[in-house]
């Protein structure tokens, strides 16, 4: 497994001195949830080398583990003048705190993590709805038999099943689209010992191809109020600082242990 052990790492596709433009990823990539750090990575680096620019930088940021330290390290991107945006994943991540510390820089959260928009540079990928009702759930809660029987993304990590080895029928719900046979081609062969991608790598795509769009036509600070854009998982536009008329999957563990479509 590549492992990330610097605080900040630059993307060999496009990194380079004099770089206009970085795109900050903000993710746990140690710990209980490195899992969505390093699917997100993936991706995002896919994006990049699809859009085929040398003058784009990505730095990928360890979230601390804590509110108390993405925070710190949110506040430190906010300081950095050729920081454009951040995509950011996780509990830390996105927390109030961390949101709050990033000032005026514009943040895409992907997924569901139990937070709302702090400010108004802060966008949701998911449905309102869904970001309603999914909470912060642990996934060690979640490995007992009584436990729910349903959640977000996080239900989707590889280690859950590990976890919890009586998750057929066990219901995920998000926006984000499964990654199809295509999809995952591309991703694996995007580099060497690349992993699965897992449920949330389809969307952290769209929100660097986001990302990387604004920033093409030299508008990011306000382009994600009013762009739309077409992507993997459909077409994307916000109103509010969510995800207007964003699908909402159903996603169902199966004797194979496999997530696949859950049956109407």
């Amino acid at each position: 497994m590549f492992i990330i052990t610097a605080v900040v790492l630059f993307c060999g596709c496009g990194a380079r001195p004099g770089a206009i433009a970085r795109v900050a990823l903000l993710a746990p990539f140690e710990g209980r949830y490195r899992e969505v750090g390093y699917n997100a990575y993936y991706a995002a680096r896919l994006a990049i080398q699809d859009f085929d620019n040398p003058d784009i930088e990505l730095l990928t940021i360890d979230d601390g583990g804590t509110a108390q330290n993405a925070a710190d390290r949110a506040q430190a991107l906010a300081g950095d003048p050729l920081i454009k945006a951040v995509i950011v994943l996780g509990y830390a991540a996105t927390d109030s705190q961390t949101q709050q510390a990033f000032g005026d820089l514009p943040v895409l959260v992907v997924g569901g993590w139990g937070a709302k928009p702090e400010t108004d540079t802060v966008f949701m990928l998911i449905n309102p709805e869904l970001a309603a009702t999914i909470g912060r759930i642990e996934i060690t809660d979640t490995s007992q038999p009584e436990s729910m029987a349903t959640g977000g993304e996080v239900l989707a990590l590889e280690q859950f099943p590990k976890l919890r080895p009586d998750v057929q029928g066990m219901v995920i719900t998000s926006s984000a689209s499964l990654p199809d046979a295509a999809f995952r081609e591309r991703y694996i062969n995007s580099g060497l010992f690349v992993p699965e991608p897992g449920l949330l790598a389809t969307l952290t795509y769209d929100a660097f191809g986001m990302v990387l769009q604004t920033i093409q036509n030299g508008d990011v600070q306000s382009a994600f109020n009013t762009m739309t854009y077409d992507g993997v998982n459909g077409t994307i536009r916000f109103e509010g600082g969510y995800w207007a008329d964003a699908p909402i999957h159903r996603y169902q563990y199966y004797s194979d242990g496999i997530l696949k479509p859950a049956t109407p």
